[in-house]
């Protein structure tokens, strides 16, 4: 070999390393997702597995399970991979993800295969459910008992294309066996995993699986996100006699989702190259953290950080002082709040000064309506005119007598003295107001 070719050959590797240690952006640590799981394939060695039992909705990772019953009916001859059959209606009009499917038309099983592997199509499934099973019922009992059968002991699944459904879960080492099962019964299938991008109508869909197309060795196999989930994904790759399988469930996002998983592949493939190497090593955790991630039941995401011990305190005291703020009593048929015995709550202990504020402060907001409106407040000290002192107890008018007095009232003389006319009988003393 020249020292010319060796030199571009150096650096096409050199290039490449960089050019995969760019795109798995993520730091050493944990995985961030809910659940993940990587295994060597070739030896059955479990390499990496934090809280790889707990319990998730499967998303579009459910089409390899379907993808699996279907290529099952073309080995068995039942079904073939290019006979022409017509799309249904209930299958064109599924939603979510699809291929592009409509009513009537002409497909072959092959372009639907196509179609969930590479654009996730949910009609392209249910349309492959109709032809293999008869019905998408028919079907999932197809694949439930296809799940037992290869040890998925923990999933459960309710439709074909893994929408949101009651009860339709799996987890990442159920996921596993899936991937493994599969790609050892039909190696020929990465052909539908690795294909770039589907065309159907004019309209072309690339492949959702990013890993599909950089990182080396690669072999598929399935994205998937819904809600409840979070975003999933199966890598499976092949290097110097090694087949790795990367389960990731519940990534917070896209770019996590497929960086996660190359960093997961990456590190296996490290600790394998390295003899005596521990896959954890390679992430950067030690023995201990990842005996704890192995058995912690639960997972805190790493997008939302948990709120401040001072702002926590602070609502905790907050909630603390309005259940032991005394709430104003309010009489059936009035808007006034009325104010409770000083130096008494309704419970008839006594409370404190700040306490008293707090009891005063809707009596006063009240007044203050009432003085805007025109009209004394119930319960408010009545004032001699020019005044600030109040009047006696004895002479003080209610205020419903009041309005009425001044609607029974004669006009005032024009000499504006404010006495009555001689006609005006004299109203009687008012009553003084009830205690309260």
């Amino acid at each position: 070999m020249s020292f010319s070719r060796a030199r571009t050959y150096a650096l096409t590797l050199f290039t490449l390393a960089v050019f995969c240690l760019a795109a798995c952006r993520a730091e050493a640590g944990p995985i961030h997702a809910q659940c993940a799981i990587l295994m060597d394939a070739t030896t059955g060695r479990i390499l990496f597995e934090p809280r790889a039992d707990a319990r998730i909705p499967p998303a579009s990772l459910t089409k390899v399970l379907s993808m699996y019953v279907a290529l099952n009916a073309v080995s068995s001859k039942k079904k073939s991979l290019h006979k022409k059959f017509s799309v249904s209606r209930a299958a064109a009009e599924t939603g979510g993800s699809r291929l592009g499917l409509r009513a009537g038309d002409k497909v072959t099983l092959d372009q639907l295969l196509y179609g969930m592997a590479v654009a996730s199509g949910n009609d392209a499934t249910v349309a492959t459910a109709e032809y293999v099973a008869g019905s998408q019922a028919a079907f999932v009992q197809r694949m439930n008992a296809l799940a037992r059968k290869i040890g998925m002991s923990r999933s459960h699944f309710a439709n074909p294309h893994g929408l949101p459904a009651k009860g339709q879960m799996t987890t990442a080492r159920d996921m596993m066996k899936l991937a493994k099962s599969y790609e050892a019964r039909y190696p020929a299938s990465r052909r539908y995993h690795l294909a770039p991008s589907v065309t159907y109508r004019g309209r072309t869909e690339p492949n959702h699986n990013p890993l599909s197309s950089w990182y080396p060795g690669i072999n598929g196999l399935k994205t998937g996100w819904i809600t409840a989930a979070g975003y999933n994904i199966i890598a499976t790759a092949t290097r110097r006699g090694h087949k790795l399988i990367a389960v990731v469930l519940g990534a917070p996002s896209t770019r996590v989702r497929a960086d996660e998983a190359g960093r997961l592949l990456n590190a296996g493939f490290a600790a394998i190259s390295r003899k005596g190497g521990n896959a954890a090593a390679e992430l950067g955790l030690s023995a201990r953290q990842a005996a704890a991630l192995k058995k912690s039941p639960a997972y805190a995401q790493p997008m939302k950080p948990a709120p401040s011990a001072k702002k926590a305190k602070g609502k905790k005291s907050l909630r603390a002082a309005q259940k032991q703020r005394p709430r104003a009593d309010v009489r059936p048929g009035k808007a006034t709040p009325q104010r409770a015995e000083p130096g008494k709550t309704r419970g008839g202990k006594h409370a404190g000064a700040a306490e008293k504020k707090e009891v005063k402060k809707p009596a006063a907001q009240a007044r203050g309506k009432d003085r805007r409106a025109g009209k004394p407040a119930a319960g408010a000290s009545q004032v001699r005119p020019g005044s600030q002192d109040p009047l006696p107890a004895s002479r003080q008018v209610h205020p419903a007598k009041a309005r009425q007095a001044k609607t029974q009232a004669p006009a005032r003389s024009r000499a504006g003295t404010g006495t009555p006319t001689p006609h005006a009988l004299p109203q009687p003393p008012a009553k003084p107001l009830p205690k309260r």
